[in-house]
């Protein structure tokens, strides 16, 4: 669980017989708060969604999961300790124990080695016994429900689990589970066994051994057509492991191995692989609840409510660093949690005939309380230090503060440079505690290149590349938030919400800024004030990054999707291009394609140039759609193309990076690059682009020749670099943006954020922005 969160207007004072605090999160069926029993009892309470609890079908498959999650108790489990199927909303309650996730662990520490992956998966395939014992199928087995403790893991989330007899249930067009972990089954709209969660705990030990899942990076279409229809990635894993999970990620349900089989398997590897990492003494184990029943405090901000006490330390379960993170954490007293956050509501704007831009949690509570818009504040920078990459990953840096601020185990960071998600209501490290807006100063002339101007904390996930546009900084959210920044201090000038995540880069165009959300609409925002101007509807998936040109907006979207998320990839064939007016939102012609436009279009001289994420690019007619002509790769197409020089260049998972012919359409070459590329960048005759295997890459625009290649990162994924006077900037899956000369290929320096760095950096006036995936944006020099 993240740090908690302020409670926001219209979140419930009361959930059953537990007060609610704080905010702990979201997903997919309903949000997450702290609660406190009248005993004094920390819990996690989750409450339905909405528009889940009036299905009076959901209503009664909940109240099945429920009745068998109750019955779930294992060693390395964590189940329900209260609910009320019947409420209104209906609701579940675990018992509430901070800590660290595995995918915060790995995104900190990095890969894991053999023998503790062998171990991690010795304990999830004993907690999926657990799990199947009672007919139960967890259907949503990821890195982030997954806790770490010095004695094993932990499995959450029994909110989404399903009774296995109860699975018929499930809504049409309903699918629980996250992409790049789901089985095939669950895409496809099959029946869904104990095999699906064997499916997914092969995923898990892939993210641990490799630090990414077996199926890459990209949009979540594009994982799951890969997870359906291509064999995974396992070329990085050592030879120990390589077997065990290429059998747990079999298409085929019946050509996967039992619990039972894999658990043999896992723990004999286990006991032959000894020696490869150290472990943490085990030290106190704190209770975590005053109720009567033990339960330790674990890494990870869930559960561990089973009576009873767990087997000792396992040799060789942690690496070190990661062992010594969670030592530090379970070996002290969880103090009283916290009184609920005060965070009165901000006055009523008055009416106005547009929405107002739509206000997220404070993270400046002093200002809220004098009346104070609530705004949140970006943290000061240190002082500007030479730049160079750091492998310390402090996961408990804040924690004694914290403490000492009674706010328990909130105030962790995921490095020495960062919170990943300080905890709102109360300064942290980096905080001012005066009501004024926080300035950053910008750095003395002779600040270093790579240094830190500013940082923005958003309180969500980032994924989208920031848009820089007349001084103001422009980025999206997973909290449905687009953002508005000052280019030279950070401090928020608003934020507009959507009616889903923003995981695409706006457009700024003439005073407007154009966003695309997952709610299926593309929104017009007065860059000014953060109002809306218009909404136009894309589809029924999340619509494309926008891109503006002679008055029109050009977006993608889909349309229908029938039968759940599987039908994507073989029944839906109307994906779409649409040309908007920019001033009134009014359609001026729609261009359909074989499947989904995820990306932005790419316009070039009157034609508008759109991949179709099944592999197919499309040339169309900026004035009027009609199409010119297509070209269709042998893979998927899930990045941006870029033009230039009578080039159209693109990046396909067929392993090719392709130069065609913009007015015919015809190949001109294409040169063997990998299975899973960035989208390409073109600058002064050398396309630029990141791999899978994180390595940069130049070729010549004009032969098809690389003229260079640099391994960048040891992590799997290197993004899209943006060129600008000879740099080529990129961001890593390692948490760092590098600088690379673009003639030589020569590191010049790097930037460490202590997040993957997904998206490509802007740039205006000599300062680049960035966006990790733990939630900031940073000004660089």
């Amino acid at each position: 669980m993240e740090a908690y969160e302020a409670l926001e207007s219209g979140d419930p004072e009361r959930i059953g017989r537990y007060r609610i605090v704080a905010r702990l999160g979201a997903g997919g069926m309903g949000r997450v708060y702290l609660g406190r029993s009248p005993g004094g009892r920390a819990v996690a309470v989750k409450v339905v969604r909405a528009d889940l609890a009036e299905d009076a079908e959901f209503r009664r498959r909940f109240a099945r999961e429920v009745a068998a999650a109750r019955r779930v108790n294992g060693v390395f489990t964590a189940g329900v300790v209260d609910a009320d199927p019947e409420g209104s909303p209906p609701w579940l309650a675990t018992a509430y124990v901070p800590g660290v996730a595995l995918s915060e662990a790995v995104t900190a520490h990095g890969p894991w080695p053999q023998g503790p992956v062998l171990a991690l998966g010795a304990g999830l395939a004993e907690a999926l016994e657990a799990i199947h014992a009672v007919d139960v199928v967890h259907r949503d087995l990821k890195p982030s429900n997954i806790l770490l403790a010095t004695d094993g893991p932990r499995v959450i989330d029994f909110g989404i689990s399903v009774a296995h007899e109860a699975s018929a249930l499930t809504r049409t067009g309903m699918v629980v589970g996250t992409p790049g972990f789901m089985s095939p089954e669950q895409l496809t709209g099959k029946p869904i066994g104990p095999a699906s969660d064997v499916f997914s705990l092969g995923a898990v030990l892939t993210f641990a051994a490799t630090g990414s899942g077996p199926f890459g990076a990209g949009s979540g279409h594009a994982l799951g057509f890969r997870v359906v229809y291509e064999e995974p990635d396992l070329s990085r894993l050592p030879p120990r492991l390589r077997p065990l999970v290429a059998s747990c990620l079999a298409k085929q349900p019946h050509r996967r191995p039992t619990v039972a089989t894999l658990l043999a398997q896992l723990a004999e590897a286990a006991a032959e692989t000894p020696g490869e990492t150290e472990t943490a003494d085990r030290g106190t184990v704190a209770e975590a609840d005053a109720g009567g029943v033990t339960g330790e405090v674990v890494a990870g901000g869930h559960v561990a409510g089973e009576a009873g006490t767990h087997p000792p330390t396992r040799p060789g379960w942690l690496p070190a660093p990661v062992a010594a993170s969670v030592h530090a954490r379970t070996t002290v007293q969880s103090p009283a949690l916290p009184p609920p956050p005060a965070v009165p509501l901000a006055p009523t704007p008055a009416p106005t005939p547009d929405p107002a831009p739509s206000q997220p949690p404070s993270e400046n509570p002093e200002a809220v309380a004098s009346g104070a818009t609530p705004t949140p504040t970006p943290s000061p920078s240190p002082a500007p230090r030479a730049a160079g990459p750091t492998r310390r990953r402090a996961l408990v840096g804040g924690l004694g503060a914290a403490a000492a601020a009674g706010l328990g185990f909130a105030g962790w960071k995921l490095s020495d440079r960062d919170s990943a998600k300080e905890p709102m209501g109360s300064p942290g490290p980096s905080r001012r505690t005066d009501a004024s807006p926080t300035p950053t100063p910008s750095p003395s002339p002779a600040a270093p290149s790579g240094a830190e101007k500013w940082r923005f904390i958003t309180g969500g996930l980032v994924y989208a590349s920031p848009i820089v546009a007349d001084g103001v900084v422009y980025v999206g959210t997973e909290t449905d938030f687009l953002y508005a920044l000052d280019a030279g201090t950070g401090e928020m000038r608003w934020a507009f919400k959507t009616g889903g995540n923003v995981n695409a880069a706006p457009a700024v165009a003439d005073g407007t800024v154009y966003v695309g959300s997952e709610d299926g609409n593309l929104y017009a925002v007065d860059a000014d004030t953060g109002r809306q101007r218009w909404k136009f509807r894309t589809g029924k998936g999340r619509s494309s990054p926008p891109t503006v040109a002679e008055g029109l907006v050009y977006v993608g979207g889909g349309g229908r999707l029938p039968k759940g998320i599987g039908a994507t990839y073989r029944d839906d064939q109307d994906g779409h291009v649409y040309a908007v007016d920019s001033g009134t939102g009014a359609q001026r012609w729609k261009s359909t394609t074989s499947s989904r436009v995820e990306e932005a279009p790419t316009v070039a001289d009157g034609t508008v140039y759109a991949c179709a994420l099944r592999g197919t690019a499309y040339a169309l007619d900026a004035a009027t759609g009609k199409r010119r002509w297509e070209f269709t790769t042998g893979g998927l197409l899930d990045s941006v193309v870029a033009v230039a020089d009578g080039a159209v260049y693109l990046s396909s998972e067929d392993g090719y990076l392709y130069a065609l012919d913009a007015g015919t359409g015809d190949r001109r070459w294409r040169f063997a690059a990998e299975r899973f590329v960035s989208a390409p960048t073109v600058v002064d005759g050398t396309v630029y682009l990141g791999g899978g295997v994180g390595e940069l890459t130049a070729v010549d625009a004009r032969t098809g020749k690389r003229r260079w290649r640099t391994r960048v990162s040891k992590e799997p994924f290197v993004g899209a670099p943006t060129v600008v006077d000879g740099v080529a900037y990129t961001g890593s899956g390692d948490g760092n943006l590098y600088a690379v000369d673009a003639e030589t290929g020569g590191k010049r320096w790097t930037f460490p954020t202590g997040s993957p760095v997904n998206a490509a950096p802007a740039f205006a006036e000599g300062v680049l922005y960035l966006s990790s995936g733990n939630g900031i944006v940073y000004a660089v020099t």
